[in-house]
């Protein structure tokens, strides 16, 4: 029997078209620069499964121009079938991967995503996809056109399966593997991801990754340390105290907590999948406090109702914002300062004034994205215990 032809990756490189307008040392450069050695080890392990890689630029658009993800890259995706072809070369399997995906997938992980057979699209995450792979016959409602065709209409990478489903192809979900959701975005995501890396267990990346977690410095010269964090562990191991985590929680993340952590815990549940959503703007309860009463008297409330708080600021700005594309929340670089307590570079007034309470506040307080109410829960439990 004939080998199948090796699977195609397109796999974002934020190196191979760097941001000209980042200054150096800043949040936002230190996180591109993390990114890209992510994404140079993952197309490296992607071609040890025998699959082949491709680098895509960056996606930035005109100022006040939402991003549609699905344009870029099927864009993209179009003109590397065009050189494949043109080569003679056969392929029946196309697939995506965001710079900083499957930062702690181990090999099997790697192995089953790129193993989908034709008809079968192969995700991370069905409901917030960072990295798949989409098998495709030669003609007929699954070929690669077809699948080409169902992603064009997606305008983010996290709807990408549910899209391909809509189309016709079979779904296989790998977000119950271990790591399979964590997802390098920010600077903060890098600080969890040298947390985790210490973790008996835990794959260690390679050494340009390693180094660069070690080593990089954001301003003030701190390293890649979570804020708080001796503060945030003692309350994870201590039976008489209480958690309170509110956001995007997975049902396994909050389930770990409950199991795994010595503490009770209280969450708040909210918008998840908000970036897959095709309809409705993001709300959030939260949100609508921080209006009302202040983003100050927010911090205030989260903190009485625990000993510690984990917050997923990036519902509250979908929600003020009314939607959930980024480009619509304060700048980057804005967000990554907040992630890190730091409301000097903080321009946007609501989240300068949630940012220096939570630094102010006598509960430690962090403050961050998906990865910290996802698998971030995980790592921070783990490395309570290890004391690390």
């Amino acid at each position: 029997m004939a080998e199948r032809p090796a699977p195609l990756f397109l796999v974002v490189d934020p190196g191979a078209s760097p941001n000209p307008d980042l200054p150096p040392g800043s949040y936002a450069a230190v996180g591109e620069a993390g990114r890209r050695r992510l994404a140079i080890e993952l197309s490296r392990r992607l071609g040890s499964q025998g699959a082949g890689v491709a680098s895509l630029h960056p996606a930035r658009p005109p100022a006040g121009e939402a991003f549609h993800w699905g344009r870029w890259f099927t864009a993209a995706a179009r003109s590397v079938l065009a050189r494949v072809r043109a080569e003679g070369r056969p392929l029946d399997a196309i697939g995506y991967a965001g710079a900083g995906a499957l930062a702690l997938a181990d090999d099997a992980l790697l192995e089953a995503l790129t193993s989908a057979i034709p008809g079968e699209a192969v995700g991370n995450n069905r409901h917030s996809t960072d990295a798949f792979l989409v098998g495709t016959e030669p003609f007929g409602p699954r070929s690669v056109e077809a699948a080409l065709a169902a992603l064009q209409s997606c305008s983010t990478d996290n709807a990408a399966i549910r899209c391909l489903e809509a189309a016709g192809f079979a779904s296989r979900d790998l977000a119950a593997s271990p790591w399979a959701r964590f997802d390098v975005d920010t600077p903060l995501d890098l600080a969890l991801l040298r947390l985790a890396v210490r973790l008996p267990g835990t794959r260690r990346p390679d050494g340009l990754v390693t180094a660069f977690l070690e080593m990089a410095a954001l301003p003030g010269g701190r390293g890649l340390e979570l804020p708080r964090l001796g503060a945030v562990a003692a309350v994870l191991r201590d039976r008489e105290a209480q958690l309170v985590v509110a956001g995007r929680i997975p049902s396994a993340a909050w389930s770990y907590l409950e199991t795994e952590s010595a503490c009770r815990v209280r969450c708040f549940i909210e918008e998840r999948g908000m970036r897959s959503a095709r309809d409705a703007a993001p709300h959030s309860l939260l949100a609508d406090w921080t209006q009302r009463l202040g983003p100050a008297d927010l911090v205030r409330e989260l903190a009485s109702l625990g000993d510690a708080v984990i917050l997923d600021t990036r519902v509250v700005m979908a929600a003020r914002a009314g939607s959930s594309d980024g480009s619509a929340w304060p700048p980057a670089e804005e967000r990554f300062a907040s992630d890190f307590l730091d409301a000097t570079p903080v321009a946007t007034a609501w989240l300068a004034e949630l940012t220096a309470a939570a630094a102010e506040s006598d509960v430690p307080i962090l403050l961050g994205g998906h990865a910290l109410v996802s698998d971030g829960l995980r790592i921070l439990v783990d490395a309570a215990w290890l004391g690390r």
